[in-house]
């Protein structure tokens, strides 16, 4: 679902608020003695300072700067007090949605069936696990079919060409981040296909993208070919900074977990 969306959305409106209070509170306008009275007689408006004991004070042209000061004060009051409204719906809000049992709370009904429950129904198509799995079961014919000489094992028991491939594939399993292994991308009009590492779904947003690693950028060679084909997915639609995700290293400097934990947090979940 995309009760994390929503959170975040209120978060920030809140955040925004919160600055609106504050440089409103901090304002010498807000502190000034007095209120604006603003009277209107054959379309002409005279200004009065009305005393905080109930005088009311005449504010002749050589007063404009008063009368300004005054005025911002009023806008001021009214603006605080809506902020401060706001603020205390939207807090009601972010505590309803965090603490009670809201819609999000559909997607732990599942995992919290019996295993042999689970294995005989499957989880509920239209929560994220459910369509996870149809995700999954719909793209599992892009597979690369070609027999792998890999010897790393994951998490979820398949092979892969390297360590840093393992990291990156337990990593996206201990998060609950579904995945393919090596699922083709059809290039080039239909004439090449290529295989990025990995084919990955955001659960939350639907959305789907896609992670290179390239684990030997200390060689010249490698890393032209690999420019070339980075160029190629761009021109069918996988961009990085859209939908492609790089992950690199070296021989004197090789695949951080921390990366890797980092890029599935912010894009993935």
């Amino acid at each position: 679902m995309n009760l994390k969306n929503h959170v975040e959305n209120m978060q920030n409106m809140l955040d925004e608020l919160e600055k609106i209070i504050k440089y409103i509170e901090c304002s010498p306008e807000i502190n000034k003695s007095g209120q604006l009275i603003c009277s209107t007689i054959d379309r002409h408006t005279r200004f009065y300072l009305q005393t905080d004991d109930g005088k009311k004070e005449y504010l002749g042209e050589d007063k404009k700067d008063l009368i300004k000061e005054l005025a911002r004060k009023k806008h001021y009051e009214k603006m605080l007090e809506t902020a401060k409204r706001e603020r205390e719906k939207l807090l009601r809000c972010i505590k309803i949605l965090t603490t009670g049992r809201q819609l999000a709370d559909i997607d732990k009904v599942y995992p919290s069936l019996h295993k042999t429950v689970q294995s005989l129904i499957g989880p509920f198509k239209m929560t994220d696990d459910g369509f996870a799995l149809n995700w999954l079961k719909s793209n599992k014919i892009l597979r690369n079919r070609k027999l792998l000489n890999g010897q790393y094992r994951t998490l979820k028991g398949e092979y892969v060409k390297s360590k840093s491939e393992v990291i990156i594939a337990d990593r996206l399993t201990f998060n609950n981040v579904p995945y393919i292994y090596e699922a083709s991308a059809v290039l080039d009009d239909w004439t090449s296909i290529r295989y990025p590492d990995f084919m990955i779904l955001n659960k939350r947003t639907r959305k789907e993208y896609y992670w290179e690693h390239l684990g030997k950028m200390g060689d010249e060679e490698y890393a032209v070919g690999n420019q070339i084909k980075i160029e190629q997915f761009a021109k069918n639609g996988i961009i990085l900074g859209k939908n492609l995700i790089l992950s690199v290293e070296c021989k004197d400097r090789p695949l951080s977990t921390e990366y890797v934990d980092t890029i599935i947090k912010e894009i993935l979940i």
